[in-house]
């Protein structure tokens, strides 16, 4: 059986999607699911964080999501969303 995978949000990317208007938010959070169902899914870039960690940009519309993803516990880490 496939382990089943969680987004979880730090709180400055909870806080921008709190701020969006609500189409905004069902995109975000719609991608979001979407990505916790495919962990594994290659970002549009990325980079290593002051931790070492690969974090992945992905795009979404007028928005890019920054994620890494914690294998150890079936987590999306979401880090931070900005509008583009």
């Amino acid at each position: 059986m496939a382990a089943v995978y969680r987004y979880v949000l730090e709180q400055r990317a909870a806080e921008f999607i709190l701020a969006l208007v609500e189409d905004e938010q069902d995109l975000t959070c719609s991608f979001l699911r979407w990505l916790a169902a495919n962990p594994d899914r290659a970002g549009d870039a990325n980079h290593r964080d002051s931790s070492g960690r690969l974090n992945q940009a992905h795009l979404c519309g007028p928005f890019t999501i920054v994620v890494w993803t914690d294998h150890a516990v079936c987590e999306v880490r979401v880090v931070e969303v900005m509008k583009d």
